[in-house]
């Protein structure tokens, strides 16, 4: 149980100093660029603003280093100490982790050559000082991909923010002294907004999508055996189903079929008081598939949860977002799922679970569906 809470501990600590890290990164690139502006006021010197800088610069670095810490201390992700510093080496999420490894790289880069300072020729020091701005970028999309936030409202509106305000300064330090060196601003422009645009389309189409862990690169082993919800508590202890057969990239059988699972159960409190829960399970025995629901409610008065909102993903291990949906009735330990493929084709499976703490068992059978074509998270 002691492990069990640190582990814990370190998950919040981890998403909560990222957090935290990114947005003192917005405000140390806003400054950086307020500065170049030469922007001052009689209440507010330039002075002052490039010291303001530098601190929260300093404090930037000092949350970058404690997420780093508290992401290789916690147990949960075979993240390691070479995969902080050496890109896309990680077995957890390779390719967002190794976006902000490279982002952690440049920023110890500028750190460094900021302590060396009188020992690099002034051209040279301005030259690797624009890795700090090159590093906010890849921060932002290593926040979205690897973190687990992405799809709440309010980190959603966090990020928005610091998007929003880099984009300010950004288009303030292309207009200033205009029309001097039209070119290069025009193109400055134009490559922000493509940017902009296309950060907008990967956001909807990737992390805010049913089943972006798994495409993301969280290994199977994760999805099936242990699960943590983005809102409540981590599981007390992981599930490893050691009768299910080998993971492989096979479809699902024609329907219809039964099939044993396990998998865990976890029940938090979101904004405004209404209550998310958590289910991750995989089947056993013949049928290899792994189900994902997340239940949205409000506290029924006896320990049970209304449900308000759902959104269901189904698939094999090697495609668990092959059907997607929501549940359509939810009766006790009884859970009835309205799915679809992609090409609208409908699936209907019933699940019948057995609940202990944060475990799970239970059986799941599909069921003549009813034809109608699901919606997202209803």
């Amino acid at each position: 149980m002691m492990a069990t809470t640190s582990s814990q501990a370190l998950w919040y600590s981890t998403r909560a100093t990222g957090i935290v890290a990114l947005v003192l990164l917005t405000a140390s690139v806003v400054l950086g660029a307020l500065t170049t502006l030469r922007v001052g006021t009689t209440a507010w010197p330039r002075f002052t603003l490039q010291d303001l800088h530098r601190r929260i610069s300093l404090l930037a670095l000092v949350f970058v280093g404690l997420h780093v810490l508290t992401t290789v201390s916690d147990s949960f992700a075979p993240i390691g100490w070479v995969s902080v510093v050496v890109p896309f080496t990680s077995a957890y999420r390779r390719l967002w982790l190794g976006l902000g490894s490279v982002a952690f790289d440049l920023l110890l880069a500028v750190t460094i050559s900021s302590l060396l300072r009188r020992h690099v020729a002034p051209r040279t020091w301005r030259a690797l000082h624009w890795l700090a701005y090159a590093s906010w970028p890849l921060a932002v999309v290593h926040g979205l991909g690897a973190g687990t936030d992405p799809h709440l409202g309010w980190m959603l509106i966090l990020v928005v923010a610091c998007v929003a305000a880099v984009v300010a300064v950004v288009g303030w330090r292309i207009v200033a002294s205009w029309p001097a060196r039209a070119g290069p601003r025009v193109l400055a422009g134009v490559t922000t907004v493509t940017a902009l645009v296309a950060l907008a389309a990967w956001t909807a189409s990737g992390p805010l999508r049913p089943g972006w862990a798994a495409r993301a690169g969280t290994p199977r082993a994760l999805l099936a055996g242990s699960h943590r919800s983005v809102t409540g508590p981590a599981p007390s202890t992981p599930t490893t189903s050691t009768s299910a057969p080998a993971v492989s990239g096979a479809a699902l059988p024609a329907p219809p079929y039964r099939a044993p699972l396990v998998g865990t159960i976890s029940q938090g409190v979101v904004s405004g008081g209404a209550v998310r829960v958590d289910i991750v399970a995989r089947t056993t025995g013949s049928l290899d598939a792994v189900l994902d629901v997340v239940i949205l409610g409000t506290p029924d008065g006896s320990g049970g949860v209304a449900m308000q909102q759902s959104q269901v993903t189904f698939g094999t291990p090697g495609a668990p977002s092959q059907f997607a949906g929501r549940v359509s009735t939810l009766e006790g330990s009884r859970v009835v799922l309205a799915l679809a493929d992609q090409a609208g084709r409908p699936l209907d499976l019933r699940v019948d679970l057995s609940i202990s703490g944060s475990q799970l068992s239970g059986e799941l059978v599909s069921m003549a569906a009813s034809g109608g074509r699901p919606g997202g998270l209803q």
